[in-house]
């Protein structure tokens, strides 16, 4: 039996889906603004020809994304 994912932050239930960017997506602990994303932690790498989607799960309630990087 599958069990339906909840949402971490209010217990509601999640829809499942996958989130992608042709751009790279990366992780800073500052929330000062930036010129480059050189430093960063890289989480999903920039796309050369075909964009590729990770699974994903998103909380509509909570606007609350969630997903695990490659």
């Amino acid at each position: 039996m599958n069990e339906t994912p909840k949402c971490h932050k209010c217990g509601d239930e999640v829809k499942r889906g996958y989130i992608f960017s042709p751009r790279r997506i990366c992780w800073s602990e500052s929330g000062d603004s930036v010129f480059s994303d050189d430093g960063n932690e890289v989480l999903i790498n920039d796309s050369f020809f075909k964009i590729g989607k990770v699974p994903a799960y998103r909380c509509e309630k909570c606007k609350l994304v969630t997903f695990s990087y490659l």
